[in-house]
C-alpha cells in the first residue's frame, strides 16, 4: 500500500509537511538508470551495435528535433555512421512509475536534452523511446 498520498493529506491538514525517505528499491532503480546512461553513451561513442541492441527495446522509437521518428534498426544504423564524441549528461529528472521510468538528461553544456522512457523487463531496463531537443545557449 502506498502511504504517500495519505501522509501528504495528513500533512496538509496539519499545516505542515513530512519528508518521506526514498524507498531502497527506488534509489536502486535510479542508480541503475544513471548507470544505463553511461553504458548507452559508451555504446554510441564506440559504435557498439550489440550493446545498443541490449539497451534499446525492439519497439524503440527515437524522435529528433526535426520531428523525424525512426525505429531501433534505423537508429542503430544512424549511430554506426555517426562520429559521436564522448559526452556526459546530467540527470535532470528521473521519475519512476512502477517498472516504467521517465528520464530527462541534458548535456553538460545544456544545449541538448534527451528525454527517454525505459521499462524494466526481466530485471533489466530497456529503452522504448527517446526524444532529442536542442536549446539556446544560456545567457
Amino acid at each position: 500500500m502506498n502511504l504517500r498520498p495519505i501522509i501528504t493529506l495528513l500533512a496538509a491538514i496539519a499545516g505542515g509537511s513530512f519528508a518521506l525517505a526514498e524507498a531502497p528499491a527506488i534509489s536502486a532503480y535510479k542508480a541503475e538508470l544513471i548507470a544505463l546512461d553511461k553504458v548507452w553513451i559508451d555504446a554510441e561513442v564506440n559504435r557498439d551495435p550489440a550493446a545498443l541492441e541490449q539497451i534499446l527495446d525492439e519497439q524503440f522509437l527515437a524522435t529528433f528535433p526535426s520531428g523525424k521518428t525512426i525505429d531501433r534498426s534505423a537508429y542503430i544504423d544512424w549511430i554506426m555512421t555517426s562520429e559521436i564524441e564522448p559526452f556526459e549528461v546530467t540527470q535532470d529528472e528521473i521519475r519512476l512509475h512502477g517498472d516504467t521510468a521517465l528520464v530527462i538528461d541534458s548535456t553538460l553544456d545544456r544545449l541538448t536534452k534527451f528525454t527517454y522512457v525505459a521499462v524494466r523487463k526481466e530485471g533489466k531496463w530497456r529503452v522504448i523511446s527517446e526524444t532529442f531537443t536542442h536549446s539556446s545557449p544560456p545567457e
